[in-house]
């Protein structure tokens, strides 16, 4: 049964697979026969084969749907029959019942650790020197683990070091060959502890900057997803250790929308100055609706609403910010012609809000205020900014917390933030509703539905495998 399993992990991707390989690099490869992986003969061939677009945007757009900040005010048809889309948008147990649908989001991320895995197996065997050998195997063991730390905050339940080394997760796949047998499901643990062994085994070999194209792997990189897998641990000194330390191979930059004129001026994601490792999602370019309370939260004066969201105008409508009516405001990746990619992988603004939620739980509140300042002059017009101050320990986390909410809308971090809090009792009851207003679904605190279900596609040919637990309602 198992064999049979690469199709599940592997289906959506590996005719592209070959074709990309083709065209790769077109005056190479056009005319040779592909076989795979088994074109990759130099450094610099694998050196193109992580510049792969489908490395770079590895991340479902699909993850955006989970956050609490997402309304879908148009949906008029029954949960049943909709898309698998809209299916993850109502937290569905299966967002496709259809055995040969490919898995919106499990697969994606299997799709890039081919591709990583595929350089970390194979690499030795190059023409090349020994160095340019070590670094790209490095890039690849931080590109893999960055693609398990998603996989693992999925498909796994929340980091308890007390339950971790029970709490079953996703299968640790290391090969790149298609006729290998699947593994079974790995543990929380084991999974988080592949995860920091690959990025800690590939720090020494990483290149120190990657100014040229923020979408490969350097050390400032490295610690950055160490960084984050340790926030999701709880571990907030680590965290804040390789925060710090990721800052500090890095620009440390934030980009100030304070001087900018408009969106138009956010430089190109691939040399972002704040980018520390650059991933765009699977769609690209999509427009979101943000629900009435998430933009009711936000201080009218902060840039980000200017910049990211538009207001929808009707003949008989005015643009304004009242917030009252479902459906009038738009998240956008693009205005005015512009296409601003946002960036959602890990970034300066990213490490400081760690930093400062990590001195706020250890009740450093004059650290944390001035971490959280770093990020939220840059996101106020300078002439009226305030910097945020408290003496209360729960308002400062509170005020990072809400903060992480503003600076990752959409980008597919919402949904970690959310089960990381309900752990701790922070979160309340999520409602969806469909156009007329209706609840269609909800998630309640300590729901289940908080660990995402092994997709049935991956299931039908692992029958063996245990299924996560789910809600019956």
């Amino acid at each position: 049964m198992k064999n049979i399993m690469k199709k599940t992990i592997f289906q959506c991707f590996v005719p592209a697979l070959l074709f990309t390989l083709v065209l790769i690099s077109c005056d190479e490869y056009l005319d040779i026969d592909p076989k795979g992986y088994q074109l990759l003969e130099t450094t610099e061939d694998y050196d193109e084969w992580l510049n792969s677009e489908d490395i770079q945007t590895s991340l479902p757009t699909e993850l955006y749907l989970l956050g609490d900040e997402v309304d879908q005010p148009t949906l008029s048809i029954s949960l049943e029959s909709a898309a698998a889309r809209l299916r993850a948008y109502a937290w569905q147990q299966q967002f496709s019942e259809k055995t040969t649908a490919t898995p919106i989001i499990w697969a994606p991320h299997y799709q890039s650790i081919y591709y990583f895995n595929t350089v970390i197996q194979e690499i030795d065997g190059a023409e090349g020197t020994e160095e340019e050998k070590e670094r790209l195997k490095a890039e690849a063991l931080l590109g893999r683990a960055f693609e398990y730390l998603y996989l693992v905050n999925l498909y796994g339940k929340v980091y308890d070091v007390s339950t971790a080394s029970e709490d079953l997760a996703v299968p640790f796949v290391t090969s790149n060959d298609l006729a290998d047998d699947t593994p079974d499901r790995s543990t929380v643990q084991e999974i988080y502890d592949h995860i920091i062994e690959d990025i800690t085994t590939a720090i020494s070999d990483l290149p120190a900057d990657n100014s040229d194209n923020r979408f490969r792997g350097s050390v400032a990189a490295a610690y950055s997803v160490l960084a984050r897998t340790y926030l999701y641990m709880s571990d907030y000194t680590k965290a804040a250790q390789n925060a710090q330390l990721a800052i500090d191979n890095s620009l440390d930059t934030i980009l100030d929308y304070s001087t900018m004129s408009s969106v138009k001026d956010i430089p190109h994601l691939i040399t972002r100055e704040d980018a520390i490792y650059a991933r765009l999602n699977t769609g690209y370019v999509f427009t979101a609706y943000p629900n009435l309370t998430f933009l009711q939260s936000f201080d009218r004066t902060d840039l980000r609403l200017e910049f990211f969201y538009t207001a929808i105008t009707y003949p008989w409508d005015t643009e304004d910010y009242s917030f009252t009516t479902r459906g009038r405001m738009r998240y956008s990746t693009y205005k005015s012609s512009a296409y601003i990619w946002p960036n959602w992988g890990t970034s300066a603004p990213e490490m400081r809000l760690i930093l400062a939620e990590a001195a706020a739980r250890s009740n450093d509140l004059s650290t944390a205020c001035d971490e959280l300042d770093l990020v939220r002059k840059c996101r106020f017009p300078s002439d009226t900014y305030v910097k945020y101050e408290s003496s209360v320990q729960e308002e400062v986390l509170q005020k990072v917390l809400d903060e992480r909410k503003f600076e990752f809308a959409f980008r597919g971090l919402r949904w970690f933030d959310m089960r990381r809090l309900d752990a701790e009792g922070r979160m309340e009851t999520v409602y969806r509703y469909d156009g007329d207003d209706n609840v269609i679904a909800t998630l309640s605190p300590g729901s289940n539905k908080y660990t995402l279900q092994i997709p049935i596609q991956v299931l039908y040919f692992n029958q063996d495998w245990e299924q996560n637990t789910w809600d019956e309602e």
